[in-house]
């Protein structure tokens, strides 16, 4: 990650030495609108295994994730990977 900030940071200062170019702007648009089109892909897919866990345990995936963080629900091997996929469509999100 240090070595992309890196350019970023150099990127920064090329375009505040020499002003916007289009051609750079128009890059990095295309390159932010496939990274969210692929988180977006992520989050669907996550959502529909977190749904298949919410209908063979009747419950939302917030209800459980708090429920399983308070260690009301012991540590069976589907709860585990529920959280798992819970807390990563959190994080894209």
């Amino acid at each position: 990650m240090e070595h992309t900030l890196s350019k970023v940071k150099n990127l920064e200062k090329f375009i505040k030495k020499h002003g916007d170019d289009p051609f750079i702007a128009h890059t990095i648009s295309k390159m932010l609108a496939y990274k969210i089109k692929k988180y977006d892909e992520e989050i669907k897919r996550l959502e529909k295994e977190l749904k298949r866990f919410e209908r063979n345990y009747n419950k939302q995936s917030t209800l459980f994730f708090n429920e399983f963080k308070a260690g009301k629900l012991g540590d069976d091997m589907d709860f585990v990977e529920w959280s798992s996929l819970y807390q990563m469509r959190n994080r894209l999100l």
